[in-house]
């Protein structure tokens, strides 16, 4: 009767500890993959990589496996003010972004060349950084400015070619921003102001010709008037000269026939010694204030008879 007890006891102990095992064998030979993951199971015991790409969902597996995992969505690599040289050799910080996806069908062989996601995504970042260096090298300074959209398809281009070769597609790629040297874009807003000015003043240029045009005409107009106010009133002066001067002439020749005709008269003879004397005697007599002058005698007066 113990016996059988016994019996029943390591039957018992036997069956739980064959239950655990298989409890155990099944917990290790199960593994969950999320909805945005894919992953190939690798048997940590044999050391053996498998050949099916599995998705989403509970799958089984040789116990003790593992999935090494990658997304099964494109992932983001960005790069914020990444320093190239252009064709100038002139240092250009540029922001860039992407998103990236391994290749399905090569995902055995891109775990064989880089292990894991996390070995595969830091040589992607090295060779998108490359890439970059790439395609900045093969623009000019101006042509960042000029030419953004061909830089950025030149750039795109050239990332699709190395990221195949890597079993990796590309998709999204943007230039976020450009930045030049300080020193080259004060030049250029200094320049763009420069022709914006130059831009003003052609436009400028028909006013200013019609302004000092209608400046000139009013001053020759002035001066014209000036002139002609200037020789009226010259004539005038010189009509009222002439009168004037025949005035004194005509006044002089009356006051010599009224002298010739006074000396005729008196019978004193018409000489300068005469007419010095009458002169002297007019201007005396036409003061308005005493004269006192001491003068010799013109001429000597003689009294004759008839």
């Amino acid at each position: 009767m113990a016996e059988g007890k016994h019996v029943c006891c390591v039957v018992a102990v036997i069956v739980g500890a064959l239950v655990i095992m298989t409890i155990a064998l099944l917990a290790t030979s199960l593994k969950k993959l999320a909805s945005d993951e894919v992953g190939i199971q690798y048997d940590t015991i044999q050391k053996e990589l498998g050949e099916e790409v599995f998705t989403e969902g509970l799958h089984t597996g040789p116990p003790g496996y593992e999935f090494l995992i990658f997304p099964s969505v494109y992932t983001t690599l960005s790069y914020s003010r990444l320093s190239c040289l252009n064709s100038d050799g002139v240092p250009i910080r540029i922001s860039v972004s992407f998103q990236f996806k391994a290749m399905l069908k090569e995902m055995k062989a891109i775990i064989l060349d880089f292990k894991d996601f996390d070995g595969y995504k830091d040589v992607l970042r090295y060779s998108g950084e490359a890439v970059i260096h790439e395609a900045c090298s093969k623009f000019n300074t101006s042509q960042f400015q000029a030419e953004r959209g061909n830089f950025q398809t030149m750039l795109s281009q050239i990332l699709r070619e190395r990221y195949t070769n890597m079993k990796a597609d590309v998709t999204d790629l943007q230039v976020n921003n450009i930045e030049r040297p300080n020193d080259y874009e004060a030049a250029i807003r200094s320049k763009e102001r420069a022709r914006e000015d130059i831009q003003v003043a052609k436009n400028e240029r028909p006013r200013l010709i019609t302004e000092a045009n209608t400046t000139r005409r009013n001053a020759e107009s002035e001066a014209q008037i000036i002139l002609n106010k200037a020789n009226s009133d010259a004539r005038i002066m010189q009509n009222n000269a002439e009168r004037e001067a025949s005035s004194i002439v005509a006044q002089y020749d009356r006051e010599a026939e009224a002298y010739e005709s006074i000396v005729s008269a008196a019978g004193l003879g018409f000489t300068p010694e005469g007419f010095i004397s009458y002169l002297g005697v007019r201007v005396i007599a036409s003061a308005k204030n005493p004269v006192y002058i001491g003068l010799q005698s013109p001429a000597k007066t003689t009294y004759t008879t008839n």
